[in-house]
């Protein structure tokens, strides 16, 4: 009657942590679950939120208020600026979206005007531009 060798348990292989192993429960479970079941949702909450809310107002006030407030804030993402000026503001934009009294990792850091790169002259850039979009 021979019984099965359990090789797991190698000397050596003891104090070896699961998660370094290739075979370990995290890789597992990754495998059979590669993301987390709120992920999806979350990476969308701003949009359902928003979707969520024009809803609640179609049902409450008709269809006109949700209609105008969509426009509002697709005319207000449209408005462009320059593009030699590094600095895009969407004032408008974020005054009807209510962003404007929110303090955000992106209102401190990771702006383009912090970096320590030389831009080009404006001549450049709208040269650049117009060349790229002609009609």
């Amino acid at each position: 009657m021979e019984g099965k060798i359990d090789r797991a348990d190698h000397e050596g292989q003891f104090g070896k942590p699961e998660f370094f192993a290739r075979d370990g429960v995290k890789n597992r479970m990754d495998e059979k679950f590669p993301h987390h079941p709120l992920m999806r949702s979350e990476a969308s909450y701003k949009e359902n939120w928003e979707q969520a809310e024009l809803n609640m107002l179609r049902k409450t006030m008709g269809l006109s208020m949700p209609l105008k407030l969509s426009m509002e804030r697709k005319a207000a993402s449209r408005v462009g600026h320059l593009p030699c000026l590094s600095v895009a503001s969407k004032a408008s934009l974020e005054a009807l979206t209510g962003q404007d009294m929110l303090m955000g990792f992106d209102d401190m850091f990771g702006k383009v005007e912090n970096y320590e790169s030389m831009t080009d002259s404006p001549f450049n850039v709208m040269q650049k531009y117009l060349d790229e979009n002609k009609m």
